[in-house]
């Protein structure tokens, strides 16, 4: 089985069922992708947009298990802008497995780890990060959905 191929295909797929796509973008690949990713503002500007420089590896395991790997880093190419505040991934990633009981569902779990910079209370961070993380995994279902049955 061609593991990148596959992970290149779905990855196509899931960005173009994401809600919203505009703030991703490849800055370099090979068997590591390099990526900055931008969030919107929120609260009608109260919350400023973020923006993300990962390194990502994509890595299958015997069982049809593919794991995520990804962690923010420096990249002279992509410096902060002003109107982002620059955001940091410590490790993370997520991990997809088969469920044996069920063949047709998959396991997903989501190791996130991230530090959103700037001036930020708590309570709003507890209170947007279970919707991203919601939204993340509604997306995933609907572009795994789309690219099983694309009618």
């Amino acid at each position: 089985m061609d593991y990148k191929k596959i992970a290149d295909e779905v990855s196509e797929k899931l960005l173009s069922y994401s809600q919203d796509t505009s703030g991703w973008r490849v800055i370099k690949v090979s068997d590591t992708g390099l990526y900055h990713s931008v969030t919107h503002s929120y609260g009608m500007g109260l919350i400023s947009s973020r923006d993300f420089v990962d390194l990502l590896h994509v890595k299958p395991y015997p069982g049809d298990v593919l794991t995520t790997n990804s962690v923010s880093v420096e990249y002279s190419g992509c410096p902060p802008t002003p109107s982002c505040v620059r955001g940091y991934n410590n490790p993370c990633g997520y991990v997809c497995s088969p469920l044996p009981e069920n063949p047709e569902h998959s396991k997903l779990v989501v190791f996130i780890q991230p530090e959103l910079g700037g001036m930020l209370p708590c309570s709003v961070v507890e209170s947007a990060l279970p919707t991203t993380l919601v939204n993340l995994i509604t997306d995933t279902r609907a572009g795994l959905k789309a690219l099983k049955d694309p009618n």
